[in-house]
């Protein structure tokens, strides 16, 4: 089990195994992070792990 710090405030924000992929806000400051767990390192980043293609925009645009 590996831990997963916020990048900003160093609070805790998860735990996971290898293969875990979280997007989430710290709780405590409200920073955006992504976390990917993998066999080796833990990876946080300030970028999102999934971004839309342009049709799924364009849908999410028609539907608000």
């Amino acid at each position: 089990m590996k831990y997963a710090m916020c990048p900003k405030c160093g609070r805790r924000l998860c735990k996971g195994e290898n293969g875990t992929k979280v997007e989430m806000e710290c709780p405590k400051c409200g920073e955006f992070a992504s976390v990917i767990i993998d066999e080796d390192d833990i990876h946080i980043s300030k970028k999102p792990i999934f971004t839309n293609t342009p049709d799924s925009v364009l849908k999410q645009k028609q539907h608000a």
